[in-house]
């Protein structure tokens, strides 16, 4: 399996310092935090409000605290380190990730996002320059919503989009709700509340990730400017026609909802190209009914997942799957019903923002390439609130993610990290 190796470090060794970031201090500190939660398969479980999320974000409070940063955690469980500008008045520039897994996760997944940022601050603090801007890291809490089906969580509730009401609709799969182990960890939410932070505090916001796909990778290409990030639309179709005995009902005579489901799944995949480049749709779920072999499918229920960075493209990709829907049900005499389980909005990278990535890249020698994130991160919630947000991928081997697998190059961390590290030099000594 890969996993963060000691040919990692020792790669780490012989990588020069890139735009001050030092690839083996970037290598000890990933592999440091893998460490934590760490799996017999050789993967990472690190859930939030854990003895295990507790350790690392010690680890990382000790590491911003080195480095000269102000550490403090908030009401949700959201670690913050900050760098004061000259000017207090202005609104600070903010960098960070996640930390928390998936079970059994990878390495990456966050945590480079998150140790980048730090690598990249702690380069700008060892050049000894003052800007007018302050400078704050942020590691969000509970991302992936892996313990609590609740993800995006931390960054929900610093952009006040997430209240004490909420938190009591969650339970994990022991029946322990999300009340009770913000409670335990030491953040009643009661006090939720006190995370907030308005939007005038921020002028800008960078995330940097894996890709968690394997379009940089093909191209050789070890930067990512993203584009937008697609906000999933999920949405629930249910045909209903007879179930009938498999033996005796002529297939003239049926009226199969499995068919109609079979049909809308097939006709899906042909639609977003229609629209957009950047759209996609999965048929992710499907149950039938009776689910038995020697039964027609009376009913048949299907969840579709459709993504793109537009809000526009989406929802009219949204309303031709519903029609086909409801086209294929009547040709068939079934009925077609739907209703929408999510909808976050997509966020689009605004093109000021693509270009100063793009330039901090071509600055650095390195080549870029603009493209989506089909995946949500931090960085999806607070561009809803900070327009000045942008996300900068590096590559995953084999476009592999949320398994022991995940791996990206000493190499490609590095290059992000300076990247990263440049741009916010340029955002810092903005004073609009």
């Amino acid at each position: 399996m890969t996993f963060i190796r000691q040919d990692f470090n020792d790669a780490a060794k012989q990588i020069p310092i890139q735009n001050g970031i030092k690839a083996n201090v970037l290598a000890a500190r990933l592999t440091a935090l893998s460490q934590i939660g760490r799996t017999s398969e050789g993967g990472v479980t690190r859930f939030v409000y854990t003895d295990e999320e507790k350790q690392a974000k010690k680890l990382l409070h000790k590491w911003g605290s080195r480095i000269g940063l102000t550490m403090r955690e908030d009401a949700a469980g959201n670690l913050i380190g900050r760098l004061e500008g000259s000017d207090p008045n202005l609104a600070a520039v903010a960098t960070g990730s996640h930390i928390d897994t998936v079970a059994n996760g990878g390495a990456f997944d966050g945590a480079l996002g998150a140790l980048a940022s730090l690598s990249a601050i702690e380069a700008i603090i060892e050049e000894g320059e003052t800007y007018p801007r302050s400078l704050e890291w942020l590691v969000f809490a509970n991302e992936e919503g892996s313990r609590f089906p609740t993800g995006i969580f931390g960054s929900q509730v610093m952009m006040g989009e997430f209240t004490e009401k909420d938190v009591q609709r969650y339970k994990d799969t022991n029946g322990i709700t999300l009340a009770s182990a913000m409670t335990e960890a030491g953040y009643p939410p009661s006090n939720i509340a006190d995370a907030q932070r308005s939007k005038e505090d921020f002028y800008a916001f960078i995330e940097l990730h894996i890709e968690q796909g394997k379009q940089l990778e093909d191209a050789n290409i070890p930067i990512g400017i993203v584009s937008g990030i697609a906000g999933p639309l999920w949405l629930r179709g249910t045909f209903t026609g007879e179930s009938d005995h498999a033996g005796n009902t002529p297939m003239t005579m049926r009226k199969d909802a499995s068919i109609a489901g079979a049909e809308w799944i097939i006709g899906i995949e042909k639609l977003p190209h229609s629209f957009t480049k950047t759209a996609v749709a999965t048929v992710g779920a499907q149950e039938v009914y009776p689910n038995t072999p020697n039964v027609i499918t009376g009913k048949s229920v299907l969840t579709v997942d459709i993504r793109d960075i537009h809000v526009e493209t989406r929802d009219q990709l949204v309303d031709a799957i519903i029609n086909l829907g409801t086209d294929i049900a009547s040709s068939r005499g079934l009925t077609f019903t739907y209703d929408f389980l999510t909808a976050i909005d997509p966020v689009p990278v605004t093109e000021p923002m693509q270009t100063l990535l793009k330039e901090s890249a071509s600055k650095l020698g390195l080549a870029s390439m603009t493209l989506p994130s089909g995946a949500g991160h931090d960085a999806m919630i607070i561009g809803r609130h900070i327009e000045n947000t942008g996300m900068i991928f590096v590559p995953s081997v084999g476009g592999t993610s949320h398994s022991p697998e995940e791996f990206t190059s000493i190499d490609d961390c590095v290059s992000g990290t300076a990247v990263l590290k440049e741009a916010l030099v340029q955002l810092l000594q903005e004073d609009r």
